[in-house]
């Protein structure tokens, strides 16, 4: 994969949703009716970034023990992840950033993992562009992803969200730390992720 830059990120964020599962996109394509389409993930990201970002993009998690420097939204990759390992030194319990909540494990795997380019501007679309990679792992993008599976994937992922079976259902799957718990009902996640293919 080619490193990504700030406007091919920016670029590559707008269609991901859409061509993430392309080969498998094309192959169901060809069976579905032609009032099919790919799955819409707006409905999901505000209800998720709603929970977890409220103050949106620039939100740092109220148990930081300091603040960065200068807005998250004008920082780097780089200086963001250096911020997060500086407040863990600190002894923070928690190191989550953005409107996703990206704690630094994640956010250091992601850049990893898809070696993205850590001078991207840590911003809206870059943030949208990184969340769409968890849900990817999750199997959001692809139709065949049983719901219950899927929803308590994406629990394990952001923990405002809650667990939509088993025996903790309806509760954070990080409840037992006493910090985190879901901040909405299954029900109204599984309707979001059972409509994403309807436009």
């Amino acid at each position: 994969m080619a490193r990504c830059t700030q406007l091919l990120c920016v670029v590559y964020s707008t269609f991901l949703a859409l061509f993430v599962m392309s080969t498998v996109g094309r192959q169901m394509a060809a069976a579905e009716p032609a009032t099919s389409f790919a799955a819409n993930d707006v409905e999901f990201l505000n209800l998720m970034g709603n929970l977890e970002g409220p103050r949106g993009f620039g939100t740092v998690t109220d148990f930081a023990p300091a603040l960065p420097a200068r807005p998250l939204t004008e920082m780097t990759l780089a200086e963001v992840l250096v911020y997060q390992r500086e407040i863990r030194s600190m002894g923070t319990i928690s190191s989550a950033v953005g409107r996703y909540q990206f704690i630094y494990l994640t956010l250091r795997d992601l850049v990893e993992t898809h070696d993205i380019s850590d001078a991207l501007v840590f911003d809206a679309e870059v943030q949208t562009y990184l969340a769409r990679f968890l849900m990817h792992q999750c199997g959001f993008y692809a139709r065949d992803t049983p719901v219950l599976q899927l929803g308590n994937c994406l629990a394990s992922v952001w923990a405002a969200l809650p667990l939509v079976s088993g025996p903790l259902r309806g509760e954070s799957a990080y409840s037992e730390d006493g910090i985190n718990k879901a901040f909405v009902s299954p029900d109204v996640v599984i309707e979001v992720l059972r409509s994403r293919f309807e436009w």
